[in-house]
């Protein structure tokens, strides 16, 4: 609840500064809509709105929306696995603050960008094989993961005749946390899924004892009567952020 309410203060002080533009300054092109195709890869669809609030200053939201996607036959995954079905998609919320080294009195230029990142990943996937007897793990598995991410990174916007923006940012650099949890329910017969939930849970459990500490102690395997849950809870992470966008300066 701490870092939803972190986000939120962080996201309202944005939104502030994009209302309280001083109108005193030069600057004439003070918005710019952009597209980030870099997400796509993440199943998301995303698009970033940025405002000058003085000659060298911006602040900007990115909103980014699922778009489910299998991703059987993609990222090494083969088609012909065990792994029948798997798909996920992406919504992400970005709030950024921007500050412009140079004297360009627009939204171009080199420039430092602390931001604060919330992103939530939901797929599912579903397991067979020749003899689901032999696969303690066939079944479908439901997941859904919430992180929450603090960071800074460079770049340099370029504006092509004042109105067209490719926006470059490399060397961004983030932490922060996730949290969530994996559903699985196994396919055999119900005569059977006492037994094979209890070897799915210890399957489990076994892998996760081979993780690094500071995974494997942020992380439980429960059993119920239909499901074996595996939850994440604020497991500490590095990322790493760059890509480019493409724009429209107004």
């Amino acid at each position: 609840m701490k870092k939803i309410l972190l986000f939120v203060y962080f996201s309202g002080f944005v939104i502030f500064g994009i209302a309280q533009v001083n109108d005193s300054t030069s600057v004439r092109i003070r918005n710019v809509v952009k597209f980030l195709p870099i997400n796509l890869q993440f199943n998301s669809v995303a698009f970033e709105f940025e405002r000058m609030i003085n000659i060298k200053n911006s602040v900007s939201l990115e909103i980014g929306l699922p778009s489910q996607k299998s991703i059987v036959g993609k990222y090494g995954i083969n088609a012909n696995s065990d792994l029948k079905t798997a798909g996920f998609g992406t919504t992400t919320l970005r709030a950024a603050y921007r500050h412009y080294t140079g004297k360009q009195k627009l939204p171009k230029g080199f420039y430092l960008e602390p931001y604060i990142k919330y992103q939530q990943i939901k797929g599912n996937a579903s397991i067979e094989g020749v003899n689901d007897a032999e696969i303690p793990y066939a079944g479908t598995s439901d997941f859904k993961f919430n992180t929450l991410n603090m960071g800074c990174q460079l770049g340099i916007q370029f504006l092509i005749a004042k109105r067209v923006s490719i926006d470059l940012f490399f060397l961004g650099l983030e932490g922060g946390f996730l949290t969530g949890n994996i559903k699985t329910t196994p396919s055999l017969s119900t005569q059977y899924d006492p037994i094979i939930l209890s070897v799915l849970n210890e399957v489990i459990a076994q892998n996760i004892a081979n993780l690094p500490s500071f995974i494997k102690n942020k992380l439980s395997v429960n059993q119920t009567d239909t499901q074996v849950i595996v939850k994440a809870n604020n497991i500490p992470y590095p990322w790493f952020r760059g890509g480019v966008s493409f724009g429209i300066a107004f």
